[in-house]
């Protein structure tokens, strides 16, 4: 075997590992990917799910004993919080809430295909130190479930839902439980961030704000 059968045998294994390696990532983004979530009162956890696999997101995995700085460690990250230019914030004052549901309906009539809710338990009942805002709260919690409700039940495949409001006007604080579980195809979820990039993008620019930061010494 000469020189060159040796290069061109090094080339087609380098590019049939490439290949493998590119199937297989676009094989992963077929296999069904969720978020199950439980918050009671202010206690929220939430994990991913892909396939088998659960990844705990929150509250974040406490890190075992941390090893002590050094002071090259402490020199090297105040360097880094120097060389800090710029800063990103909300531009309030472009924020159209309006338009952000109107592009969040969209997303989400667009994922009716692949998005699957199923498991949606929410349980709320309302509570304040004044019974005329509690009322006002409850009047104003119905109507967004009445609007919610129709629109998940035509627009994605639900399995098990249930969501309850209602009022203790005795209480002095709202009380709170619920549980959700929904998954996608991740390859759907890049279709549709790439059809509207633009928009996205858009949005993107005109509601951060990119400024010089003040530590940048």
């Amino acid at each position: 075997m000469g020189m060159t059968d040796v290069v061109l045998l090094v080339a087609l294994v380098i590019l049939g590992i490439a290949a493998a390696i590119f199937l297989l990532m676009i094989l992963a983004l077929f296999i069904r990917t969720g978020i199950d979530a439980v918050g009671v009162d202010g206690t929220v956890s939430v994990e991913a799910r892909y396939g088998i696999v659960r990844i705990p997101i929150w509250p974040p995995p406490q890190k075992k004993g941390k090893t002590p700085k050094t002071e090259k460690t402490a020199q090297k990250q105040a360097t880094k919080k120097k060389r800090q230019k710029y800063k990103y914030s909300l531009n309030k004052e472009e924020l159209d809430i309006g338009q952000l549901i109107c592009l969040a309906l969209t997303l989400l009539s667009e994922l009716s295909d692949t998005l699957r809710i199923s498991r949606l338990h929410v349980r709320v009942v309302i509570g304040t130190e004044d019974a005329a805002q509690t009322g006002l709260l409850l009047g104003a919690s119905a109507a967004i479930t009445g609007m919610t409700v129709p629109f998940l039940e035509n627009t994605f495949e639900m399995k098990d839902y249930h969501i309850d409001i209602d009022a203790d006007f005795e209480a002095a604080k709202t009380n709170w439980a619920s549980t959700v579980f929904c998954s996608l195809r991740p390859i759907s979820l890049v279709f549709l961030l790439l059809r509207h990039r633009r928009e996205l993008f858009c949005l993107y620019k005109r509601l951060i704000k990119k400024e010089e930061a003040i530590a940048n010494e």
